[in-house]
């Protein structure tokens, strides 16, 4: 199936990482396909991310797009401003930090040719990237979400979708949660949907923005508030 695919890339406060890590994007998908576009949602940086994107868009600004908030809404706002952007057949994200090698997309072309959807999973996540306390929670959030939602699939943040599914999807949540929430509709509806593995690596530069306990508080709000939507329409998502 040829590729046609938009990349949605946020950032927060990204200074030393969005130049190279969508470089490096870039490079990938000029190998990958002539059908491409780079959307960078810069979510309301009080540093120069906006104007290290720029930069980078300026030498292409026909498929790399910047688009930024004037206030930080959080990972799932500025994801939904992206995928409103997005033009191409399919949708995929990424985060700026450089945790995701943009080679790993690749490993989403070929099941994508027959699904809606592709989610994958960080099988060796804890062992090269992140801390225990990410693991511990991510654990417990997977837990509470198979409870609330009776998806029991592993769920670890990217995935591929075809643009027409993610369009019909009604995303409420601004946080690190949409990151989930897309996934958890599509599934429930029945969509179809293949799983695939992903590696990743430490991130760039910087410290991690996700923890801290008000956003953890707000991602098991959400999760909350999904699971008692699903239960009211009868599952549907």
């Amino acid at each position: 199936m040829p590729i046609d695919l938009s990349v949605v890339m946020f950032a927060y406060n990204e200074e030393e990482n969005v130049g190279p890590v969508m470089l490096e994007t870039l490079d990938f998908l000029r190998r990958a396909t002539d059908a491409y576009e780079l959307i960078l949602v810069d979510d309301g940086s009080t540093d120069g991310t906006r104007q290290a994107a720029l930069k980078v868009a300026d030498d292409d600004p026909e498929r790399v797009f910047v688009l930024s908030h004037a206030r930080n809404r959080g990972i799932g706002g500025a994801l939904k401003t992206g995928f409103a952007a997005a033009n191409r057949d399919l949708v995929t994200l990424l985060p700026a930090d450089g945790q995701i090698d943009p080679e790993e997309l690749a490993k989403f072309f070929e099941p994508i040719g027959r699904a809606d959807l592709v989610v994958c999973h960080y099988p060796n996540r804890f062992k090269t990237a992140d801390n225990t306390l990410r693991l511990v929670l991510s654990r417990g959030l997977r837990a509470l979400t198979w409870a609330l939602t009776g998806v029991s699939t592993k769920l670890d943040g990217a995935y591929m979708i075809r643009r027409e599914v993610l369009l019909s999807l009604p995303l409420r949540s601004d946080s690190f949660f949409l990151n989930l929430e897309v996934p958890i509709r599509a599934i429930r509806r029945g969509l179809r949907y293949e799983e695939v593995t992903l590696e990743v690596r430490p991130r760039r530069a910087g410290q991690s923005k996700v923890l801290n306990a008000s956003r953890i508080r707000l991602v098991a709000t959400e999760l909350v508030r999904l699971g008692i939507e699903l239960r009211a329409d009868g599952g549907r998502g």
